[in-house]
């Protein structure tokens, strides 16, 4: 897998890309990126996410920052035995972090030139989080790409999403966070 640090490293034709932060790296993202690779081989593409170097809260909302649940080099090797072909890990900047959602679209759509964009039912993205699947969709045509929503994995009738992840090991939970992760996660 290569790892790019920014969109603008990018040199190929095109890909699909998945969006998302991916920390855990847990049943839902392994979902998302399935889908990924499974239309960036159909396509004859490589496959690709784009994530961020940190947390993007660490800038927005640094007193609300969570612990990550994968460090990167294991998000890294987990994304990569997924079948992945390129990370992107952008630097989540103040001026990146501004950016409207519908000029991060078009700066997606213009660096990594994606035949899908692929991104989960609650994916937020621009400045405020005001981005949603609903603009994915709508601007999909017009920058070229096909937008992909996958929507939530359910286990025991709740979403798999990183924040319920992190409740579970709170409560000494492990087991069940592990679970729903899909695979052992580090720490105690």
């Amino acid at each position: 897998m290569r790892i790019l640090h920014s969109m603008d490293e990018f040199d190929g034709a095109g890909c699909v890309v998945a969006l998302g932060t991916f920390d855990g790296v847990h049943l839902g993202h392994a979902r998302l990126i399935e889908k990924t690779v499974s239309l960036a081989r159909a396509w004859n593409l490589p496959a690709a996410a784009l994530t961020f170097d940190r947390h993007p809260l660490s800038l927005v909302r640094p007193e609300a920052v969570p612990e990550p649940l994968t460090p990167l080099p294991e998000k890294e090797a987990l994304l990569q035995a997924l079948g992945l072909d390129i990370l992107v890990e952008e630097p989540f900047t103040a001026a990146f972090a501004a950016q409207m959602p519908e000029e991060y679209l078009a700066r997606i759509a213009k660096a990594l030139r994606p035949r899908a964009v692929v991104a989960g039912y609650n994916h937020s993205y621009g400045r405020g989080g005001r981005g949603d699947a609903a603009l994915l969709t709508a601007l999909g045509e017009t920058l070229g790409y096909e937008p992909v929503i996958v929507g939530p994995v359910c286990l025991d009738g709740e979403p798999v999403s990183s924040t319920r992840i992190r409740a579970l090991l709170s409560a000494g939970r492990r087991d069940e966070a592990e679970r729903l992760a899909g695979h052992a996660l580090m720490g105690e």
